[in-house]
């Protein structure tokens, strides 16, 4: 489970509290995409919250696809309504999955 889940508005200063506290190495941002795949202004929020980031705390910004991950949150926990803290997991679990599929891809070619 990730180790805070924060408001938008309060978002930086706790990223850079947490990054500081347990030592971060890099962050994974959910790309809150359209459907189709498109960027709208929730996109474009998120990218610049990942900049701010990048450039304040010096850390790499990685950004994952979130579409879906709220309803499986929701279907998951069993309550009914989407749990964000499941759904921050979710996103990570994907793009470690992600991750571990490209090194395996890269060491094939």
């Amino acid at each position: 489970m990730p180790l805070e889940i924060v408001s938008a508005s309060a978002a930086y200063p706790a990223i850079r509290a947490i990054a500081a506290r347990e030592a971060v190495e890099g962050i994974v941002m959910g790309l809150p995409l359209h459907m189709g795949g498109g960027e709208g202004d929730s996109a474009a929020m998120a990218r610049r919250l990942g900049e701010r980031i990048a450039k304040g705390l010096g850390l790499p910004v990685e950004y994952e696809d979130e579409r879906l991950t709220s309803s499986e949150a929701e279907r998951l926990g069993g309550t009914g309504k989407p749990s964000d803290d499941l759904a921050a997991a979710l996103i990570l679990e994907q793009f470690l999955a992600r991750r571990r599929s490209e090194a395996r891809d890269a060491g094939r070619a």
